[in-house]
């Protein structure tokens, strides 16, 4: 389907699996530039191949029906300007074909590193920064003697490489140890890999943060920095609450953003977004993971109006205009104070979305919502991101008021989810 927006005497963009947030960049890139879409897999989960904005696109191709070589060649006679990831599930190919292309992009040579959590703290490790210490086994037996050559001290559990909290345990016993290798090897992960292996992490005491960033030719703009804030599900995991955004000033975000803005180089994560996740321990930062795309709570209209600016619409103009980013800002600036609130369900329901939204309407600080579940869609208590069903945004010059209202929906949800 063609997009009636395009200028076909401009270069078009490649956009790899344009999913989720990604649907973001999509619907921004496609007023201004041609887009080419491709599909990294044919077996994309329903949730997020529904997110697609198909008629953002002029083509659409599959590196399945087409296989690597004819793809590359087939996207190489349309000229491209750039090839942008548009999500988790495009890193790996986005690189590669940005490099066949003869294009800017990140260095296929570190694509593992920028999927696959073992790997990424390895390659980090390896210029010098610091990270947690770590075991990758497929083994349940060398996963217990780990543990218990720790002297039982608490671990986190996790797959390789999937994403928002999936099966992610902390276990301070050998049966907890048990259960999360059990729950996690020979299983599919969210990303659809199979779980071959399992990475095992020292449990990392201190506050976690979130840094959002844009880089341009190894350069790197922060967009935005959050303080998350965990709380404990019924079965004993850590899922997010809330996360409050840093002003720009705040006394620990610069040794935040020396070390992350080390980290992206470490994995060499020159050009585009970058999502990093960070815990200050008493020893300073240590690396959680790096996604190289969008945040997954990425609200373009909501950072607007609490900075200026965002990753999105930065990304956006990173490549569509890269010279215009001589004028941005290095590090973005707070205007309103602004926290994600994450819905935690407690039971198993139907989702009322109508009731859900009339009771944020009351709230003096609501800006706007993104829903994951649609109005009736049966609830299951919150293990994860992706059994929560939405994030809100709470906007307002007043960070008072934001924690009022954030105190006031988790006393209302504890009834009605």
């Amino acid at each position: 389907m063609t997009n009636p927006c395009i200028d076909s005497d401009l270069a078009p963009l490649v956009l790899v699996d344009a999913y989720s947030t990604g649907a973001m960049l999509a619907r921004i890139l496609a007023a201004q530039r041609p887009l080419l879409h491709v599909t990294s897999r044919s077996d994309m989960p329903d949730a997020f191949a529904a997110s697609c904005p198909q008629e953002c696109f002029q083509a659409h191709y599959s590196i399945q029906a087409l296989g690597i070589e004819a793809l590359v060649e087939q996207l190489a006679a349309q000229q491209p300007a750039a090839v942008l990831t548009g999500s988790e599930f495009g890193v790996e190919l986005a690189d590669y074909l940005a490099a066949r292309l003869g294009l800017p992009g990140n260095d296929p040579e570190h694509s593992a590193a920028r999927r696959d959590k073992s790997l990424m703290a390895e390659q980090v490790a390896r210029v010098g920064l610091p990270v947690a210490e770590q075991l990758r086994t497929d083994s349940p037996a060398q996963a217990a003697a780990w543990f218990l050559a720790r002297a039982s001290k608490p671990v986190v559990v996790k797959p390789l490489d999937s994403a928002g909290s999936d099966n992610v345990f902390i276990c301070h016993d050998m049966t907890q140890l048990q259960h999360a290798v059990a729950c996690i090897l020979g299983t599919t992960n969210l990303m659809m890999c199979a779980n071959q292996a399992l990475l095992l992490q020292e449990y990392l005491e201190g506050d976690e943060y979130i840094i959002n960033t844009v880089s341009h030719e190894g350069r790197h703009w922060i967009t935005d920095a959050w303080k998350s804030t965990k709380t404990l599900s019924a079965d004993g995991r850590k899922i997010y609450d809330r996360e409050h955004l840093l002003p720009a000033d705040a006394e620990q975000l610069d040794g935040l953003i020396d070390y992350v803005e080390g980290v992206l180089d470490a994995l060499a994560i020159a050009h585009g977004p970058a999502h990093t996740e960070v815990i200050l321990t008493a020893n300073g930062p240590r690396l959680l993971e790096t996604g190289a795309r969008v945040s997954g709570l990425a609200n373009p209209d909501a950072l607007q109006a609490a900075t200026g600016n965002d990753q999105v619409s930065l990304t956006c103009r990173k490549y569509l205009t890269p010279h215009a980013l001589a004028a941005v800002p290095r590090r973005y600036r707070l205007l309103n104070h602004c926290c994600t609130l994450n819905l935690i369900t407690r039971r198993s329901a139907p989702f009322d979305l109508a009731c859900v939204q009339e009771q944020l309407s009351t709230l003096a600080s609501f800006h706007s919502a993104r829903f994951r579940f649609a109005d009736g869609r049966q609830t299951t208590p919150t293990i994860d991101l992706n059994s929560s069903p939405g994030a809100v945004f709470l906007l307002h010059p007043s960070a008072d008021c934001i924690h009022q209202d954030h105190h006031a929906w988790r006393t209302w949800e504890q009834d009605w989810l």
